[in-house]
């Protein structure tokens, strides 16, 4: 059975795909998480062909919406998981004029979004994928 690691609770939910939940990160980066519903998946690897072909899908959806939204200079797509060993794959929106470029994000400080800027940010996001999704 699917049950998200406890790191990924403190993310917004933003909606559920077929296959995966999207979440986002509430970081100064418009920046979300894409999860497979899949029990015990901590690689790409382990799951399915029709699951990876989907997975696939989704992220080229999810990148479509943060394209369209924010216009970054560069996406970038990343499954690492060192740290939440659970399978998700990043989804980041980076401008060259950005707190960290042209530096990685990964371990690095950054300022969180205040309560109403989340909120701001998550309805923007879910109204995107609704308009496009279902």
């Amino acid at each position: 059975m699917f049950k998200l690691r406890d790191e990924f609770y403190e993310k917004e939910f933003i909606i559920d795909l077929k296959l995966c939940r999207i979440l986002m990160e509430d970081k100064e980066f418009s920046w979300l998480l894409l999860i497979p519903r899949r029990a015990n998946i901590i690689q790409i690897d382990q799951l399915s062909d029709d699951d990876c072909l989907q997975l696939m899908k989704e992220i080229k959806l999810a990148s479509n919406v943060m394209n369209k939204l924010f216009s970054p200079d560069r996406l970038n797509v990343a499954a690492i998981g060192n740290k939440t060993p659970q399978l998700h794959v990043h989804v980041i929106a980076r401008k060259t004029n950005d707190s960290l470029w042209p530096e990685t994000v990964w371990g690095k400080p950054m300022s969180a979004l205040t309560s109403s800027e989340k909120i701001a940010r998550a309805q923007l996001i879910r109204s995107e994928f609704e308009k496009i999704n279902i």
